[in-house]
C-alpha cells in the first residue's frame, strides 16, 4: 500500500505540473490541454472505492472538496477588492447603499455562480465544482449499477453523447459550478476505476509507453502541418473531435502513468515529484495568482521561472497550511484531527457511561 501511495503520489506531481506548464508555456501549452484534465479525473477515478453510505460520502467530500473552495474563493476575491475597498475609505469616496449593492451584487454572483465565468487567479475554480459533483454522481451509478459491466459501459457512453452535444449545440451556454463538463469528466473518471482493477496500472510494460508515446507524437505531427484541427479545453466544452478526444487523452495518460512508475524509483525526482503530488491541491489554486503576480514584474516574467516560480512558492505554502490544523480545516478540507479527537471523546464518555452504570 505505502509503493502504490508513493508511485501515485509521483503521478499526481506530474499531472500538477503539466497543469502549471500549461497555463504559462507558449506555445504548445494546447497540447497540454489535450490531456491534462482527462489526466486528473482519471486518477481520481482510480482512487474511487464504492460508497455505500450516500450521506457520510457526501459529506467527506464537501469537506474535503467545497470548503477549500469556498475558502481559497473568499480569500482570492478579498484580496483582489481589498486594494478597491482601501483606496476609497482613504479617499472618503464612500458609495450609498444602492451604488454599493450595484457593484457588489454582481461580483458575488459571478463568483457563487462559478464555472467558466471565474478566470485569472479563479480560473481553476471549475474544476473542483466539477470533481465534487462528477465523484457524487458516479458513487450513486456505480453503487446501482456497478455488476453490470455492459449497463456501465452504455451509461459511460451516454454521458459521452451528452457532452458532445453539449459541445455541438450547447457550446456557449455558461452552466453554473460546471456541471455540463461533468457528462465528459464521467467517463474519464470511470476509465481510471476500471484501469485501477487491470493490468493497465499495475505493470510495468514498455509497449505501452511506447505506444502511448506514438499516438500522442503523432497527433501533434498531424496539428503542426494542418491535417489534423483538433482543439480540447473542458472548461469551456471544447472536445474537439469526436471519438479522437478521447484516444488522445487516454494515450498521454499511459505515458504519464508509465513515467510516474520510472521516475517514482529515481530518488531525488521521485521525492520531488511525490511531494508535489501530495501538495497538488493547494498548487491548483495558487500557481495561478502566483504566475499573474510574477508577470507584472519583467525580472520574473520570463516563463520558465513563472512555472518554477509557482511550484516552488505554491509548495512552501502548502507547508505552511499543513503545520496550522485551522489552516488545513479551511484551505485543505483536512478535518481528520478533529474527527479523531471527537471520536476519542465519543470512546471516552462511552467508556465512562458504562462505568457508570455498572457501579
Amino acid at each position: 500500500m505505502s509503493q502504490r501511495i508513493e508511485w501515485i503520489d509521483c503521478w499526481k506531481g506530474l499531472a500538477i505540473i503539466t497543469v502549471v506548464v500549461g497555463h504559462i508555456v507558449n506555445p504548445g501549452s494546447k497540447y497540454i490541454f489535450w490531456f491534462h484534465m482527462p489526466l486528473f479525473f482519471f486518477i481520481s477515478g482510480y482512487l474511487y472505492s464504492k460508497k455505500t453510505d450516500y450521506s457520510a460520502f457526501f459529506k467527506k467530500k464537501f469537506f474535503h472538496l467545497l470548503v477549500p473552495y469556498f475558502s481559497f474563493l473568499f480569500l482570492f476575491t478579498l484580496l483582489q477588492y481589498l486594494p478597491l475597498i482601501i483606496d476609497s475609505w482613504q479617499h472618503k469616496k464612500i458609495l450609498s447603499i444602492d451604488k454599493l449593492i450595484i457593484f457588489i451584487f454582481p461580483v458575488i454572483w459571478k463568483q457563487f455562480y462559478g464555472g467558466a465565468n471565474l478566470v485569472l487567479w479563479f480560473g481553476v475554480f471549475w474544476f473542483i465544482t466539477c470533481l465534487f459533483f462528477t465523484q457524487q454522481l458516479y458513487n450513486l451509478i456505480y453503487i446501482k449499477f456497478g455488476s453490470n459491466n455492459w449497463l456501465m459501459i452504455k451509461i459511460m457512453l451516454g454521458s459521452y453523447c451528452l457532452a458532445m452535444m453539449n459541445y455541438f449545440y450547447l457550446k456557449n451556454v455558461i452552466f453554473p459550478w460546471s456541471i455540463n463538463v461533468v457528462a465528459m469528466a464521467l467517463p474519464f473518471y470511470w476509465l481510471g476505476h476500471m484501469a485501477a482493477k487491470s493490468f493497465l496500472i499495475n505493470s510495468k510494460i514498455l509497449i505501452l509507453l511506447i505506444i502511448g508515446t506514438i499516438i500522442f507524437l503523432t497527433a501533434i505531427l498531424l496539428d503542426t502541418v494542418s491535417l489534423l484541427h483538433f482543439n480540447f479545453n473542458m472548461k469551456s466544452t471544447n472536445y474537439g473531435v469526436l471519438i479522437l478526444n478521447v484516444v488522445i487523452a487516454l494515450s498521454s495518460i499511459i505515458v504519464t502513468q508509465q513515467l510516474a512508475l520510472i521516475l517514482n524509483n529515481k530518488s531525488y525526482v521521485g521525492t520531488a515529484l511525490r511531494e508535489l503530488g501530495s501538495a497538488s491541491m493547494i498548487v491548483m489554486y495558487l500557481h495561478q495568482p502566483i504566475q499573474i503576480t510574477m508577470k507584472n514584474y519583467p525580472i520574473f516574467a520570463i516563463q520558465g521561472i513563472r512555472v518554477i516560480g509557482a511550484l516552488i512558492i505554491s509548495y512552501i505554502i502548502y507547508k505552511i497550511i499543513f503545520n496550522y490544523s485551522i489552516t488545513r480545516q479551511l484551505f485543505l478540507g483536512d478535518f481528520s484531527t478533529s474527527n479523531a479527537i471527537l471520536s476519542i471523546k465519543s470512546t471516552s464518555q462511552s467508556v465512562l457511561t458504562q462505568r457508570i452504570r455498572k457501579n
